[in-house]
């Protein structure tokens, strides 16, 4: 016996709908083209398709484990950001629009520049210093991150969208592994989206914390801007003079990160807001 693609695609919308998710016909659309091999523009086109039970098989297992919360990019393996398709692994954070800004703060920084050298600091999947080399084809990449994990994925995306020549990643803690590097003192800008989360936080999705790593979610006690706070001092030390630092906060963060970088001496010190108007990138540049 077998089902019409429509009615299965309703049924996971509907579906979806009870467990609360934001997008329902979005998710189901996506899972079952991505089980089906498919466009989706091709589940319309192909909406009375009839689909047999080895096919439903798969789309059963995709659906159920959506509807427990594990994110639609680790179930399909890809995420696109700043229009470029990533692979994601739960070893990172599944990249999210409003880190497109640090992309933006850092081409802004250096685009004038025609061999400029930079620091993605705890780069996860790797996407926005990709990004940024992928704008920059004259650009050189220092990465970080304290996974392994993280950076097998990060070099594979890398490899994936050509840049990798330029793309320098290192296991350690935020900007240690650059320690000695001729980079350093030199570097055009350093761009972080470091955690912010601090545990315990109402605001952080139930689904977000049962599902992506916490070593790229949390701080380790209650300040918010622990890691921020030590990416900026230790970017002191990294950038050359005029050199950017460019961190992503948490929304309630913008007035303590401006006082955080005006306090160690940095100039220029702004907060860039997202889409919604919330805080999201705190930048000042090294005197």
């Amino acid at each position: 016996m077998s089902t019409p693609l429509l009615d299965v695609l309703k049924k996971a919308t509907a579906y979806f709908e009870t467990r609360g998710l934001e997008a329902p016909r979005v998710d189901a659309e996506i899972l079952i083209a991505h089980g089906l091999g498919l466009k989706r523009i091709d589940l319309y086109l192909q909406h009375d398709r009839p689909l047999a039970e080895a096919e439903l098989v798969p789309l059963r297992r995709l659906v159920a484990e959506r509807g427990k919360g594990v994110p639609v990019a680790y179930l399909t393996g890809v995420k696109e950001f700043y229009a470029l398709p990533f692979t994601v692994t739960p070893a990172v954070l599944v990249p999210r629009p409003e880190t497109e800004h640090l992309v933006e703060a850092g081409l802004e920084a250096m685009k004038a520049d025609a061999a400029p050298v930079f620091a993605d600091v705890g780069t996860g999947s790797g996407c926005v210093a990709v990004a940024v080399l992928h704008r920059l084809p004259g650009a050189r990449a220092l990465v970080t991150d304290v996974s392994p994990g993280a950076l097998a994925v990060a070099r594979g995306n890398a490899e994936r969208h050509g840049v990798a020549a330029r793309f320098d990643a290192r296991e350690g803690h935020l900007l240690d592994p650059l320690r000695g590097d001729p980079a350093w003192g030199c570097l055009d800008a350093v761009l972080s989206n470091p955690p912010y989360v601090v545990r315990g936080d109402p605001t952080l999705e139930r689904r977000v914390a049962m599902h992506e790593p916490a070593v790229a979610l949390y701080v380790p006690g209650p300040d918010a801007l622990a890691y921020a706070r030590d990416i900026a001092r230790a970017a002191l030390e990294a950038l050359r003079p005029g050199g950017l630092v460019a961190l992503e906060i948490g929304s309630t963060s913008g007035p303590a990160a401006s006082e955080m970088l005006a306090g160690l001496g940095y100039a220029d010190v702004a907060v860039v807001a997202d889409l919604g108007g919330l805080p999201r990138v705190a930048r000042g540049r090294r005197p």
